[in-house]
């Protein structure tokens, strides 16, 4: 009664829980009579305490398997003949006992005094004996396929609800063996008390009902997709076996907190499963860096109170990889590999304010290849196209990883050189374009060479110098060098009035 108590206050709208309220209430129905009835109490006839009995008696086997059917999550079965068939029969059952003495088809005239046992009676006796433990039957099996789908923490509520019914399923046996404990006592109550002993522990200790169960079907094990349930104590309570591989987990988190269970992800994100927030990105550093979209969704009653949350994890892995492959394909350019205009913009920039700030050295070199479009005009287009390839390689060879080298725009690129003066600056440009001068370039039946002329400037020639400024002054130097005869290397020097 206490037990039917706690779940009629604190969990009577979850399923399955009104059918074990009736189940328990039931089996003290039961116990509470048949307790009366062995002491002896004063009655209107000599069987009417063990006739009150039944009350309870009938009710326990539909209400366990009406309990068994929900917690299985097989509601469906719960409609008609087999509704019919619950409610009526013992109520038909009661109406027989009672009234026997009119036809004897429950208790034929065969009871002893003093005796709960009833080894020989009518039909109607069997009937019900066969009808309550055909449904038993039915719950334990039920019950026990929920066990076997079910894990974590609702594999242990189960379990510890199989235990009770394992009791009863003794008694059973100690019944037919004909080993009485107690001479002339049914130990059925009994057994079903132990069985409402373990509904109260996995009810007060496993938490028994406080979040309907996720169907532990085959859809749910086989989808690529992590199926994760956290309930309203931000314990975990479910997972799948996509989720336990995405995250690399085992079965040793149920029933412990987000922050014990995931201490392998960083703090924001076990944060963020904790918030309310409805969707969130997930980055594991595992071997090859793994990346996951949480979805939440909140588990609400009847009543919309929260019960707890649903996450699915999606593995975005390879969209992320895709993205980065198009934001790498969008600030580079096509032909030659090398950053674009726009990107080196960023970069420049950046590298900079970092010069700025911490007053260290920066060049920039900007080359123009010589004669290009003699290139193009004598030995084609493609020919023009291994030229810019081969003064691309040729830099990106000769320079550091911290060195940006960009292609602007037709023939002209850029060279950002950090921690570097002007001086140093023009020597590993001058190297450069030697490099390219010896250079032999193959395109198709031609072979043929390029020059390339390049101007040089530093950060901090003139006051608060700008990104655009340095463009400008190493722009002038450039074509100063091609006015020159081009194929050299010249440095931007201030005019002198």
């Amino acid at each position: 009664m206490f037990v039917a108590a706690i779940v009629f206050q604190t969990r009577r709208t979850v399923r399955g829980a009104p059918a074990l309220i009736l189940l328990l209430s039931a089996l003290a129905w039961w116990d509470i009579t048949y307790a009366i009835f062995w002491a002896d109490t004063p009655a209107p006839t000599p069987y009417f305490w063990l006739d009150v009995t039944y009350l309870g008696v009938v009710i326990v086997p539909p209400a366990l398997f009406v309990f068994s059917v929900q917690i299985a999550r097989l509601s469906d079965w719960l409609k008609r003949p087999l509704a019919v068939l619950l409610y009526i029969v013992p109520l038909v059952i009661l109406v027989l006992m009672f009234t026997d003495s009119h036809h004897g088809l429950f208790f034929a005239g065969k009871r002893t005094e003093n005796s709960a046992f009833i080894l020989d009676a009518g039909p109607v006796f069997w009937f019900n004996v066969i009808f309550s433990y055909t449904l038993v039957l039915f719950a334990t099996l039920l019950l026990v396929g929920t066990f076997l789908r079910s894990s974590g923490l609702y594999r242990k509520q189960i379990g510890l609800v199989l235990v009770g019914m394992g009791v009863t399923w003794l008694n059973s046996i100690v019944f037919i063996l004909g080993i009485h404990p107690l001479p002339g006592a049914d130990n059925t109550p009994f057994s079903f008390t132990v069985a409402a002993i373990a509904f109260a522990y996995s009810l007060l200790r496993h938490h028994l009902l406080d979040v309907v169960p996720v169907a532990r079907d085959v859809l749910i094990e086989k989808m690529e997709d992590g199926v994760l349930v956290i309930d309203d104590q931000n314990r975990i309570v479910d997972i799948n076996l996509a989720a336990k591989n995405l995250l690399n987990i085992s079965d040793d988190v149920f029933g412990k907190t987000v922050e014990q269970g995931f201490s392998h992800l960083g703090s924001s994100e076990r944060d963020a499963i904790n918030s309310s927030k409805t969707s969130f990105d997930i980055e594991l550093e595992d071997e090859s860096k793994t990346y996951l979209q949480a979805k939440v969704t909140p588990i609400l009653d009847r009543r919309e109170k929260p019960l707890g949350r649903l996450v699915i994890l999606h593995d975005i892995t390879r969209l992320k990889s895709i993205q980065t492959e198009l934001h790498k394909l969008a600030s580079r350019d096509s032909l030659t590999g090398a950053i674009n205009r726009r990107h080196f913009m960023e970069l420049a920039k950046r590298d900079l304010n970092r010069a700025k700030r911490y007053r260290r050295s920066l060049s920039l070199v900007l080359m123009d290849l010589d004669s290009f479009k003699k290139v193009n005009d004598t030995f084609g287009h493609q020919a023009g196209d291994q030229a810019l390839l081969a003064l691309k390689r040729v830099c990106v060879k000769g320079t550091r990883a911290v060195d940006v080298f960009a292609r602007l725009g037709g023939e002209e690129f850029a060279l950002l050189l950090p921690e570097t003066d002007q001086e140093s600056a023009a020597i590993i440009a001058n190297r450069l374009r030697a490099a390219l001068e010896n250079t032999v370039i193959k395109s198709g039946v031609h072979k043929f060479k390029v020059t390339v002329s390049m101007g040089v400037t530093q950060c901090g020639v003139q006051k608060d110098d700008t990104l655009d400024a340095m463009l400008t002054r190493a722009d002038k130097a450039l074509y100063q060098a091609k006015g020159n005869g081009r194929n050299q290397v010249l440095i931007y020097r201030l005019e002198k009035n």
